[in-house]
């Protein structure tokens, strides 16, 4: 069994959103932590530090894709997530724009995308640790899938844990 890990962190973005200078240093503190053997004793770390939304959505893709069954597969994103008009969750990259307060999603990672690639990678074990705004809109989002399905149900699969660290709405 391999225990890989994407950390992503963004702290430097296009027009209409803040920069947020701790994002960088999450992502070193976190990968200090996983790499060491009394710790987490991870395989591989990666840091991708203010990637744009191509290469934060191939990384993610690649990440997921090239897992083994017995794998521990983990996905770490500190930066801004952000909602489109229909209050759908992205996460921002280094080259996502807000134009006149809208989120131009061709310029963000949709948490659709990052579903979708945790629902076919064949690792078992799977975690995702999202510490941005909205970050609870990941579970609203999977639940909204269908009326009467829960979160747990959705995303609730043998070996997989999703944390956050905030509700659906923003602090």
């Amino acid at each position: 069994m391999g225990k890989y890990a994407l950390l992503i962190g963004v702290d430097t973005y296009g027009e209409g959103l803040q920069p947020l200078p701790a994002a960088p240093k999450d992502v070193a503190a976190l990968r200090d932590v996983l790499l060491n053997p009394q710790m987490g004793g991870f395989d591989e770390a990666k840091p991708l530090i203010n990637p744009t939304q191509p290469e934060m959505a191939r990384e993610i893709e690649l990440w997921f894709q090239n897992r083994q069954p017995e794998d521990l597969v983990l996905l770490f994103f500190s930066g801004h997530g952000v909602r489109d008009d229909r209050r759908d969750l992205y996460f921002a990259a280094r080259n996502t724009e807000k134009q006149r307060d809208r989120l131009l999603t061709s310029t963000a990672t949709a948490a659709r995308f990052i579903h979708d690639w945790m629902r076919a990678c064949k690792a078992k074990y799977q975690v995702l640790i999202l510490d941005c705004c909205f970050s609870g809109a990941f579970g609203e989002w999977v639940a909204r899938d269908d009326g009467e399905i829960s979160l747990k149900e959705q995303l609730g699969a043998e070996g997989r844990v999703v944390l956050t660290s905030t509700s659906a709405v923003l602090l």
